[in-house]
């Protein structure tokens, strides 16, 4: 029997991107591409579209319509973001504590280009499982002490149903890292691709349950 009462969180990561691929975008507001956004038609669909998210693990269900949306303010999140809130009729909400994980010198860079410009602090960067920052960036402990913060802000009224944040790899890995204990020298050994998603349970008094990691929910 599943176990009711529990709220169900989706989060999603953006599709493709305009622009170069395969750069520390960070806070570089690049928009969607078409493809970005049937990426993420196809994700909502497969999370958040059916009445009922199915039952998965120990039985923890989501029931019922979609009650809210959250996002990154930034434009390859949000534009999608609004667009389910206002397809479903729920709120959304907009928070900089949803933003990618900040690369400073490094936005619009490629990791070639960062190591000729930095080769010191780059290879430090690759090397310390996100405890070193790039030049004027965040590192992974200071963007897991905003996302916690953002998270616990967003869902603390939160008393069941469904939830859906649109955001960033590095959001989703900092969140990982929180909801279920992933050491932080193992979150880069886990795929986030475009349009990546994953489902965690929550429920008053016991541990969050990851539900699912990029598989479609049916």
């Amino acid at each position: 029997m599943g176990i009711e009462g529990a709220t169900v969180v989706t989060v999603l990561r953006h599709g493709a991107v305009e622009g170069r691929p395969f750069i520390y975008r960070g806070r570089q507001d690049d928009p969607l591409s078409e493809l970005g956004w049937s990426q993420m038609e196809a994700a909502t669909r497969a999370t958040v579209g059916a009445d009922r998210v199915r039952d998965i693990d120990a039985g923890y269900r989501g029931h019922g319509p979609l009650l809210q949306v959250a996002s990154s303010p930034l434009q390859r999140c949000q534009v999608f973001a609004r667009h389910l809130a206002e397809r479903h009729g729920v709120p959304l909400r907009l928070s900089p504590a949803f933003q990618e994980i900040a690369f400073g010198d490094w936005e619009g860079l490629t990791p070639e280009e960062a190591a000729l410009l930095n080769p010191v602090e780059h290879q430090l960067f690759r090397s310390s499982a996100g405890k070193v920052a790039a030049p004027g960036g965040e590192n992974l402990m200071e963007l897991r002490d905003r996302v916690r913060a953002g998270w616990e802000a967003w869902l603390a009224d939160a008393r069941g149903g469904r939830y859906l944040l649109v955001t960033h790899a590095g959001v989703m890995r900092a969140l990982l890292t929180e909801l279920i204990g992933l050491p932080a020298s193992h979150v880069y050994r886990i795929a986030l691709p475009e349009a990546a998603h994953f489902q965690i349970s929550l429920l008053a008094g016991e541990a969050p349950i990851l539900l699912s990691l990029n598989a479609c929910a049916a």
